[in-house]
């Protein structure tokens, strides 16, 4: 089971998304909280597997702050940011405190319950409008010595690892990239995996960074 805490100071949010997990049978909301501080409390009291971090809270510490303290524990659970607001500002400020994930309130029915447990597997899932927005900011500052070795590092990938590469890039669930590439979701998962362990990416989102960085076209060809 995987056991979460959820943090917002505006209850009724609290309460639809606990209304959006109701029917996962693998995922327990163990503790909600209103505020940052209570966050931190709830998170050593109950040791959830992730926390669910809104990051416009009321008075006292915001969500990102919150995120930072909660990643400075012994054996921190991971962190999924959510907000309403698409900003830059949000993602990286919520990214460089230690979030797992990042998620709009928007996306909320659609994607919370994925992002929870891919967070858990570390592996972070970003709202899908926001994740371009993310490699592109990347891949824009790189130079051409870093688009070579990236080349380099993505010249050990097949074919389809690339393709899947490209498609996390994009914004798409494993559900997606399992219908566009007729495979299952399970295939999506094992492909990533087996791509990120051959050129070194801790996540699927580093692995997407470092493909855009590469600057294929698409028949692989630089």
């Amino acid at each position: 089971m995987l056991s979460v805490v959820m943090v917002d100071d505006d209850a009724l949010v609290l309460g639809s998304l606990q209304n959006i997990l109701s029917g996962e049978e693998d995922i327990a909301v163990v503790a909600t909280a209103p505020s940052g501080a209570e966050a931190i409390d709830a998170v050593r009291t109950h040791r959830p597997d992730v926390v669910v971090m809104d990051l416009h809270l009321g008075a006292g510490m915001d969500g990102v702050e919150a995120i930072r303290r909660i990643r400075e524990q012994l054996a921190p659970p991971a962190v999924l940011a959510v907000t309403a607001f698409d900003t830059d500002t949000h993602l990286h400020g919520a990214l460089d405190a230690g979030a797992t994930g990042f998620l709009l309130k928007e996306d909320a029915t659609e994607f919370l319950a994925t992002a929870l447990r891919m967070a858990h597997d570390g592996d972070p899932m970003i709202s899908p409008a926001m994740t371009s927005r993310l490699i592109a900011s990347y891949v824009g500052q790189r130079t051409e010595p870093v688009c070579e070795s990236a080349r380099r590092r993505v010249s050990r990938l097949a074919e389809r690892e690339i393709a899947v590469a490209r498609l996390i890039g994009d914004g798409n669930t494993y559900e997606d990239i399992a219908g566009e590439l007729f495979i299952s979701p399970s295939t999506v998962k094992s492909t990533l995996a087996s791509a990120r362990a051959k050129i070194g990416a801790d996540t699927s989102a580093q692995l997407a960074v470092i493909v855009a960085q590469a600057r294929l076209d698409l028949n692989g060809q630089a």
